[in-house]
């Protein structure tokens, strides 16, 4: 799956790369622990994203999603 996302990225027109990431939490504890690196990779690279949104739902899923500008 790697190389049909780096193929997709080679192309040389103006793009905006999403990422979207679920994550099936036991906990809260858990939920803290991937709001804690998100809130890390936001601050270390916060120039880096057009967006980020983390939402957490029902039965500890949470959802972050990640657009680079």
């Amino acid at each position: 799956m790697k190389s049909i996302v780096k193929d997709l990225e080679n192309i040389s027109v103006k793009k905006h790369v999403v990422t979207s990431i679920e994550y099936d939490c036991s906990d809260e504890k858990q939920e803290d622990e991937v709001f804690e690196a998100v809130r890390d990779v936001i601050t270390e690279n916060i120039n880096d994203f057009a967006k980020i949104t983390y939402d957490v739902e029902a039965d500890h899923k949470v959802k972050v999603e990640v657009i680079q500008g």
